[in-house]
């Protein structure tokens, strides 16, 4: 009898607990999709945003892409995510004359680009918590990017065109992100740096991020965003500089935001249309899904 006590001791010793599920250890891993940043790049009014978004202005723009996050590591006091960033943009040749073939770019869009890369985020959570409330965020991230700028011809054979124009080719951009709450109204702010690498037209630049969103219902927040940038140029290339504002209102839905915008920019356009310096205004929606 005794020996069968001593058995049942041991073998209850050694046999695995229960957990519960409030006691076991949180994940250090998560694998997303959500947005690559705790402060999401989605409500910039950068050109190099990677939203699905038609625009006006008064130049048709369609946009395709996404910045989505791979994976995130949790360690205790910060966050790192990993991302990946794609955009498509097609662009016309001409302003929007009101014709039906304008509207969507198609028979008058002979410029496009690709944009792509991957990206390194850190989310200081806990500091970020302990010093702007619950709502508050600072992130620090670094990317390695690569644009390119195309021109769709006449499969016939065209003449070469564009072929002494500047190219963006590879670049590496760190940013510093906050997000401050204020009761109702959020403020996010941005400041990022290009260094371009390898052979190209740019040397790099500066670029800023001002967002205000007031989270006036839980439906409707109305925004306005402002981003600047100025790049400069390498080898004879000119400088090239963007100002550029949208304010509206972002629609919040079950699986992403719609943004509805009048759109204001000045300085130089993108792509192959990087000489055309010009004021352009118009408008546009866009759709985020994180």
């Amino acid at each position: 009898m005794r020996a069968r006590v001593t058995l049942l001791a041991v073998f209850c010793a050694l046999a695995p607990r229960a957990v519960h599920a409030d006691d076991a250890p949180p994940k250090k891993i998560h694998l997303l999709p959500g947005a690559s940043r705790a402060i999401s790049h989605a409500m910039s009014a950068s050109r190099d945003t990677a939203l699905l978004g038609l625009a006006l202005t008064p130049y048709s723009v369609l946009t395709a892409g996404g910045d989505v996050g791979i994976v995130e590591f949790d360690l205790s006091s910060v966050a790192l995510r990993v991302g990946f960033f794609g955009m498509i943009e097609l662009e016309s040749d001409r302003p929007y004359s009101g014709s039906p073939p304008d509207f969507i770019p198609r028979e008058n869009s002979a410029y496009w680009r690709a944009h792509g890369g991957y990206s390194l985020a850190l989310d200081l959570e806990r500091f970020a918590q302990r010093h702007l409330g619950p709502r508050g965020a600072v992130e620090l991230t670094l990317s390695l990017r690569h644009e390119s700028e195309h021109f769709t011809g006449d499969p016939s054979g065209d003449t070469p065109r564009f072929e002494d124009y500047p190219h963006i080719g590879n670049f590496v951009m760190g940013d510093a992100a906050v997000r401050l709450p204020a009761g109702v109204l959020e403020v996010e702010l941005r400041l990022q740096g290009k260094v371009f690498i390898g052979e190209g037209s740019y040397v790099g630049g500066p670029g800023a991020d001002a967002i205000v969103r007031w989270r006036a219902s839980e439906w409707v927040h109305p925004f306005s965003s402002t981003f600047a940038e100025f790049i400069a140029g390498a080898d004879g290339v000119p400088d090239n500089y963007l100002v550029r504002n949208l304010t509206g209102l972002l629609l919040r839905g079950r699986f992403g935001d719609i943004q509805v915008f009048n759109s204001i920019e000045v300085g130089h356009g993108k792509g192959l249309n990087v000489f055309n310096k010009e004021l352009r205004w118009g408008g546009g929606i866009r759709l985020a899904f994180f």
